[in-house]
């Protein structure tokens, strides 16, 4: 799967942070926009369908670097956890993967 352009394709969703589902169409990306037509969050999904990457491009709770990334860690499927991306130079966001 292409990270920049998942085969299953791109999607648009208007609403908040915690909108978007933790399960989705496989291979897909699901891109969050505020009600003023803001990129908020994008979310990637994998060929399970369970989310796998995000990247965050605003949202309340603390200072953060913009945009910033978390992948997904699905080790406990009842409690998935979402761990802040850092690379070995401390970028939080990983610009390989899109």
């Amino acid at each position: 799967m292409g990270m920049c352009k998942p085969s299953g394709g791109i999607s648009k969703q208007i609403g908040r942070v915690g909108d978007l589902k933790t399960t989705g169409e496989p291979n897909t990306r699901k891109d969050l926009y505020n009600e003023d037509g803001k990129l908020i969050q994008q979310r990637w999904y994998g060929s399970d369908g369970n989310a796998i990457w995000d990247r965050d491009w605003s949202h309340g709770g603390g200072e953060h670097e913009w945009p910033h990334d978390h992948s997904w860690d699905w080790t406990n499927p009842q409690h998935p956890d979402r761990p802040a991306y850092e690379d070995e130079y401390g970028n939080k966001t990983n610009s390989s993967y899109c």
